[in-house]
Parts: structure tokens; sequence; C-alpha cells
């Protein structure tokens, strides 16, 4: 609170009262976006960069970042499998092995090797293996028709902005985080937003944000520039090992 306080109280005077120019030093790009219209980063003791918050993320920012929430399989899709697939038809659960054969025949083998602990989503039917020794066939198909839906996005966004230049950052059951890099013009955020509305319905997307590198994310790339000041200070002589440094008689 006291915080925001002060922020109120910065921001009437130096903005709304333009009474005057307040020089503000901080580590909180946080506050840097919340007070400042010029911002520069030093490094090392030099000033890096100067301009306004947009400026800088226009300038130095590394891609967007977007976010894609899928819709969840609905009861009616999963009947929609297992009527349209003779393998599942008149099965209540499957088996490790049952598993592998049942992707061979759906023309993925590979996705029997993702049903495991360490994949993002296929570690919900690796527990149930582990506890049962069995898949049910419902958990089976939505877990398939997710995995389904999230390649489709992905293959879409590769596809509209190059392979290489998509990302893969994070994912975490239906929640995906994508970094998107390359050419200034094809990352204009109309042109983005256009692509995924677009085919949003076929996409199964349910929702998704779109954002500019952040303000602390290019000052932290500045600050990893930084070469570690090697010298002594007048008055402090440097021990014989390590970092330490121990006060002259």
């Amino acid at each position: 609170v006291s915080r925001r306080f002060m922020w109120d109280v910065i921001a009437d005077i130096s903005t709304r009262s333009k009474e005057s120019t307040i020089l503000l030093t901080t580590h909180s790009m946080e506050e840097c976006e919340a007070l400042c219209s010029r911002v520069g980063i030093m490094v090392g003791g030099r000033l890096r960069c100067v301009g306004s918050v947009q400026h800088l993320k226009n300038r130095f920012g590394d891609g967007l970042m977007m976010h894609v929430r899928l819709a969840p399989v609905l009861s009616a899709d999963v009947d929609r499998m297992i009527s349209t697939s003779p393998s599942l038809e008149g099965v209540a659960t499957l088996t490790k092995d049952q598993l592998v054969d049942v992707c061979a025949s759906l023309a993925k083998p590979h996705r029997a090797d993702q049903i495991s602990m360490e994949h993002a989503t296929g570690y919900v039917l690796a527990e149930s293996l582990g506890r049962n020794d069995y898949v049910r066939v419902r958990d089976f198909c939505a877990w398939w028709l997710s995995e389904d839906r999230f390649e489709a996005m992905a293959a879409y966004l590769g596809q509209s902005f190059g392979e290489p230049n998509v990302l893969l950052l994070e994912r975490q059951n239906d929640l995906s985080r994508f970094k998107l890099v390359g050419a200034k013009h094809s990352l204009a955020l109309s042109n983005v937003f256009s692509l995924i509305e677009s085919t949003k319905t076929d996409l199964h997307v349910k929702e998704y944000t779109v954002s500019q590198t952040t303000l602390e994310q290019i000052f932290n790339n500045f600050a990893s520039q930084q070469t570690q000041e090697m010298g002594v200070a007048r008055g402090v002589e440097k021990a014989a090992t390590g970092d330490h440094y121990q006060a002259m008689p």
C-alpha cells in the first residue's frame, strides 16, 4: 500500500502537475513501467539505452510471447473417436502392450513413448498404468484428442512463422507458452492476432494472449552482458584465495 501511495505522489508531481522532473533509480521494472516516461538502462557504469518503455520493447525486444489455452475435450468427442476406431470399440481398459498396439493402429506409434512420467500430459496415463496396470479407454481418447489439438496448433504456428521461429517454452495440460521470433514485420501484433482469430475455432483455441518481451527481460539481457569488476577498492587488500577481501591495517 505504501509503495502504491508513493507511486501516486510521484506520478502526480511529475506527470499530472508537470511541476518538476524526477530522476528515479530502481531495479524494479514494474516501477519503471508504472512511473517513467523515459527509461535508461545502465550496465557496468555505462548508459546502454534510453527511450520510452515502448521504444525499448520495439528496439530490444526478442520476439513475442504467446500463451494458448486449448478447449477441453468433450464427452461427445470421445464417443466419436471410439465409434470410428475399431481397435477401441467394445473395450473399457487398455494395458501397456495394448496401448502400443492402439497407438500403432491410429498411425502414430511414437505416442506410446509419450505415456511416461516425463511427458507434459502423458504422465496422467503413466500414473494410471503404474497404479492399476491399465488405462481407461475414455481417458486415453481424451488424452489422444488433446495431443491432436496441441500438435495442430504447433504446426499452424510453425507454418505461419517458420518452424525455427516458434519455440515451445512451457506446456502444462491444456496451457502452452510459445515464443515467436523472426522478422519484425511478421511479428506485428495485428498480423499475429489475425492469424489466430482466423482459425481460432478450427484449432479449438479457448483463449490466448500475445505480449511483447517484458522490460524485465530486456533489463536482464543487458545485465547478463556485464563483466565482473575485478579491480580492488583503495584501502582494501585482496585475499590470497577466493573472492573474499580483508581491510588493510
